[in-house]
């Protein structure tokens, strides 16, 4: 039983290094973009919720302004 040429052998661990290389590039690039919509999530969200915080300070206030238009006409 022969065994194989050494060029033939260094040259399939080139070409698994490089599949390697390419799935974890692959990878990478996946991740880049999870973390751009996390970003952009996140954004959001936070808009979200000064809105309705906004939305909530606005309601109080014309709360407090209608109790005290009432207790004026009394």
């Amino acid at each position: 039983m022969s065994s194989p040429a050494l060029s033939d052998i260094s040259q399939n661990n080139t070409e698994i290094l490089k599949k390697q290389w390419q799935e974890m590039q692959r990878r990478h690039e996946e991740q880049q973009q999870l973390l751009v919509q996390l970003e952009e999530a996140a954004k959001l969200r936070w808009a979200e919720r000064a809105a309705q915080k906004a939305t909530r300070e606005a309601e109080e206030e014309e709360r407090k302004k209608r109790t005290m238009e009432y207790l004026q006409q009394l």
